[in-house]
């Protein structure tokens, strides 16, 4: 049985932080460095990555690296692929986004690394990003928590981070990202507390 109450780090640990380009801008992943330099934070993003090609890097992307930590945070373009101007793209349904964050564990596994933590997705998008999709995010953030528990992996719950920042504010507002998908550097540095706090890292 996983104790989640613990520090899921050992000090020296190397986590790689797989996603798109969220991950990839690299601001969370900064402020985690920099706040926490016992650890070493790789920054394993890719812009417009969603969970079946993020499957197809991940050995060279993760298991090769060896790392002694996972991070995944995917989702937003599982999310929008599909639909609306990116129509032309083939789908990633809920379920499906579930079942390659389960694989994605079980990979991770198999190659020894046993610290793994799936980050939900922002609540919702913003802004015109919200106007086009509406609430879509809602049902991948729920897909997200249900991958954790299938995996027993540590939940690091961005969905409940942001519902508590926006605390009521129209989804056609821009209050944690920039442009409706993106975190400003505040919701980068908020993405970074919240893995810190679901983490029970100390910080400097």
């Amino acid at each position: 049985m996983l104790d989640f109450s613990e520090v899921f780090l050992a000090s020296g640990d190397k986590v790689i932080c797989f996603g798109d380009s969220i991950t990839e801008a690299g601001g969370y992943v900064v402020e985690l460095q920099k706040r926490c330099p016992q650890y070493t934070f790789v920054n394993g993003g890719r812009s417009g990555d969603k969970t079946p090609w993020a499957l197809t890097r991940f050995v060279n992307a993760v298991l090769d690296q060896k790392p002694d930590a996972l991070l995944i945070y995917l989702g937003a373009n599982d999310a929008a692929i599909g639909r609306s101007i990116w129509g032309d793209e083939p789908m990633v349904t809920p379920e499906t986004y579930r079942c390659n964050l389960v694989w994605m564990a079980y990979l991770a596994r198999q190659a020894g690394i046993q610290k793994i933590s799936f980050a939900t997705p922002l609540q919702c998008f913003e802004g015109e990003h919200y106007l086009r999709h509406g609430d879509i995010l809602r049902s991948y953030c729920l897909q997200a928590r249900e991958a954790a528990d299938i995996a027993k992996a540590r939940l690091v719950p961005l969905d409940a981070m942001s519902e508590r920042v926006r605390n009521g504010a129209p989804a056609t507002e821009y209050i944690l990202t920039r442009d409706g998908t993106h975190p400003t550097e505040e919701g980068h540095r908020l993405i970074a507390q919240e893995i810190i706090d679901a983490w029970k890292l100390p910080t400097e």
